[in-house]
């Protein structure tokens, strides 16, 4: 059976499909009372056509299905809109999954000392453990993950405590607690030497971690890591001072302000997701305090640790930084024997987010020439 088109033609069998499924996106642009909806469905286009789409496409195209499948593709991303507006939490949940299938990565489990800690893997080759900052969870990764494709065997776990791995207000989150945790997360994974990188939180983690297992390091990467003392005082410092803690959410309006500190340029992000991470975060803020009081009430500079390392090491930090000054750099520069410094201009405080193909690349110059 033919279907008319609006200039009186016929469109038949996968045409069709591609003709109706177009006049019902049109439709629910139209619908926008701003550009928020029409965003959405680009930013879904584009995560879909990042990964999942494309990989559909090589296999339908070799049973002559393409037209077929890219109708297919757009129903999901109407579907998510239709989300999106009604249904915030599993649109999150559906984009969350598209933007890791893109990246190659998929969810794992792996019991760790009596809890549970969820993780990403994806890739081939050596392996690259990516630790996420405070209050952040493996979805911090995937953005970048994708400009590492066929580099590394990828591995980012929701530290302890964090995104979907155990959260227990009775286990301690000390450095050495974290960092007992970690170890026996690579052991479980059989993982007896990898390159170690962290953002912030994770930052610290992981210097500290190769300070105390160097045999097991083969590359480390800092991206604007916690813990250097002797860097000018931050945005965040002075705010801390005052007995304010911007990584503490307890309402949207804080949400949106720790958004602005870490980004000099935001990256578009649904209004759906946000509003599901901002209320993740009111939902564990009072056991998230709990936590940075453990990790830091008793912190261990990495001044005092980190002149010992004798790894290839990349120091990465945005110029434009407000968590934590972007002098830590030179700091570390200077302790390190063997590292090299990467200041990204114009760059806040999560650059795998702001800048993510910028950010793997320099990463995978760094390794060419260690």
């Amino acid at each position: 059976m033919a279907l008319k088109t609006a200039t009186g033609g016929r469109v038949h069998g996968p045409n069709r499909a591609v003709n109706t499924l177009g006049i019902g996106v049109k439709s629910i642009l139209t619908m926008a009372a701003d550009h928020e909806l029409k965003r959405v469905f680009f930013w879904l286009l584009a995560a879909a056509a990042g990964g999942g789409l494309r990989c559909r496409l090589r296999a339908r195209k070799k049973a002559g299905r393409p037209l077929m499948t890219i109708a297919l593709s757009l129903g999901l991303v109407v579907l998510w809109i239709l989300a999106w507006q009604f249904w915030p939490r599993p649109f999150y949940l559906g984009a969350m999954a598209l933007l890791r299938r893109a990246s190659g990565l998929r969810t794992q489990r792996v019991a760790v000392s009596e809890q549970e800690m969820v993780y990403l893997e994806g890739g081939a080759g050596e392996t690259l453990v990516l630790l996420h900052g405070f209050g952040a969870d493996r979805d911090a990764w995937p953005q970048m993950v994708t400009h590492l494709k066929g580099h590394y065997r990828v591995i980012a776990p929701d530290l302890p405590g964090f995104g979907d791995s155990s959260r227990v207000p009775s286990a301690s989150h000390t450095l050495d607690a974290q960092l007992a945790r970690l170890a026996t997360f690579l052991q479980t994974l059989g993982i007896e030497k990898c390159h170690l990188a962290g953002n912030s939180m994770g930052g610290y983690l992981a210097a500290h971690y190769a300070a105390r297992h160097p045999e097991q390091i083969q590359s480390l990467w800092l991206l604007a890591p916690a813990g250097v003392v002797s860097a000018e005082e931050s945005e965040l410092q002075q705010l801390l001072a005052r007995d304010d803690n911007p990584l503490l959410i307890e309402n949207l309006a804080q949400f949106s302000r720790l958004i602005d500190l870490c980004f000099v340029k935001t990256p578009y992000t649904p209004g759906a997701i946000t509003r599901v991470l901002a209320a993740r975060a009111v939902r564990d803020c009072a056991f998230h305090g709990q936590l940075f009081a453990d990790l830091f009430g008793s912190a261990v500079p990495l001044e005092d640790v980190m002149g010992t390392f004798q790894g290839p090491t990349l120091i990465m930090w945005g110029d434009k930084d407000r968590l934590l000054h972007v002098s830590g750099a030179a700091v570390l520069r200077a302790l390190i024997p063997h590292s090299q410094l990467c200041i990204l201009p114009n760059v806040g405080h999560v650059p795998m987010l702001e800048v993510p193909q910028t950010t793997a690349l320099a990463f995978l110059a760094f390794q060419v020439g260690a």
